[in-house]
């Protein structure tokens, strides 16, 4: 499965489970991408950091 094909079908996934707020969709989707792909780790700090810029973005 390539990045653009798993990208498609992630985003189908999350609105189909209801979700559609776009920026979170996209910030979901990079950080599936992102362990999926390149082996990267989520950490504590980074959802820290995603949800100060949610905060500020909402």
């Amino acid at each position: 499965m390539t990045r653009e094909e798993f990208r498609a079908n992630l985003y189908q996934t999350y609105v189909s489970a209801g979700m559609y707020d776009p920026v979170l969709i996209q910030e979901y989707i990079q950080i599936a991408e992102s362990f999926v792909f390149d082996k990267l780790k989520f950490t504590q700090n980074d959802l820290k950091a995603l949800s100060e810029r949610m905060a500020i973005e909402n």
